[in-house]
């Protein structure tokens, strides 16, 4: 699929050095998991049994709190259905056993064959577990300057299940965990339990599906005429205006404004999809800065740090893209 990955968000202030600038970009990550492209229905199955809240309503402090599996299942399935990932994805919240078992059961291939008949989806996606662990601490917020507040913690786990019909265990399994925190000014149950179970839906999206992520990017600017004239049009979102004010640096100009301009058009080249372009312009930024420090070794300075940090983020972004044009491979047939 050859779509542009990369897009421009906004310029945000400057870094510690006034020639360089920071960027906010949106890239497009692959998922943790690959699936063939005929794997387009998912059915996401509540497989928790309904917990029995507290009598007098509080959550125990320490003690782990079973979540709405029913609520949390239907959220996973929102935010899968809005990836846009798969062509259907259907939420069943029925009880799939007679009476509540002790601890986890798991589906037989037999079940998994005949739910995917029934349902008429390729994959289940089943919550097996989720849980809220309370807990009280003290900590400076944004809003309390110099003095730690009080505040409530929730520890929350979440398992769930991939399911392949054909295979005689789950196809994947997750066990995602993070932590939350809330002031305690008009703190509710209600308000913590929607809180943990949105914030848990979304956790295993990122396995499944591809999703938007946003980077810093950085470029220089200021030091010649041509240079400004760039950061001008990057004002106005012209890269192309950009690149060939960039270019004329690179052709025209040695040692440190050759350097930054071949930095800047690594950028560019990353902008328009080109990693390998990309990879070539910040060598020619080491060739610029060896040159302009010979005897020393480049990668000591500012500048050098900087070509070896981007050139890292570039190595990882080409071997992201090949996973990632796997997965996209779907919406080419």
């Amino acid at each position: 699929m050859k779509h542009l990955l990369l897009g421009l968000l906004a310029c945000v202030g400057f870094s510690a050095c006034a020639s360089i600038d920071v960027m906010s970009v949106d890239t497009l990550m692959p998922s943790d998991v690959s699936f063939a492209p005929g794997v387009r229905r998912v059915a996401v199955l509540n497989n928790m049994f309904p917990a029995e809240a507290p009598a007098d309503g509080k959550l125990p402090l320490n003690t782990p709190v079973p979540l709405d599996g029913k609520v949390l299942a239907e959220e996973l399935a929102g935010q899968l259905a809005n990836a846009g990932y798969f062509e259907t994805v259907m939420i069943s919240d029925s009880l799939f056993r007679p009476a509540k078992p002790e601890g986890q059961v798991l589906f037989s291939p037999r079940e998994v064959e005949q739910l995917t008949s029934d349902l008429q989806v390729d994959l289940l996606l089943t919550v097996d577990d989720a849980s809220l662990v309370p807990g009280a601490t003290e900590m400076y917020t944004p809003y309390s300057e110099e003095e730690r507040v009080a505040v409530f913690t929730g520890a929350l786990s979440l398992e769930t299940r991939v399911y392949l019909p054909g295979r005689d265990r789950p196809f994947q399994r997750f066990i995602d965990r993070d932590t939350l925190y809330w002031e305690l000014d008009g703190l509710t149950r209600q308000q913590i339990e929607e809180d943990a179970t949105r914030h848990l839906a979304g956790r295993p999206v990122g396995h499944l599906v591809p999703l938007w992520q946003t980077v810093n990017r950085y470029f220089y600017r200021g030091g010649s005429v041509n240079m400004r004239d760039a950061a001008v049009c990057l004002q106005e979102g012209d890269w192309d205006l950009a690149a060939e004010s960039w270019k004329l640096d690179f052709d025209l100009r040695k040692g440190k404004a050759k350097m930054r301009a071949a930095f800047n058009l690594a950028l560019y080249s990353e902008m328009k999809g080109d990693l390998p372009a990309a990879l070539r312009y910040l060598d020619e930024a080491r060739n610029a800065l060896r040159g302009k420090k010979e005897g020393t070794d480049y990668r000591t300075s500012e500048d050098g740090r900087l070509i070896e940090a981007y050139a890292d983020e570039l190595r990882r972004a080409a071997l992201a893209r090949q996973k990632l044009d796997l997965q996209m491979k779907r919406f080419n047939e």
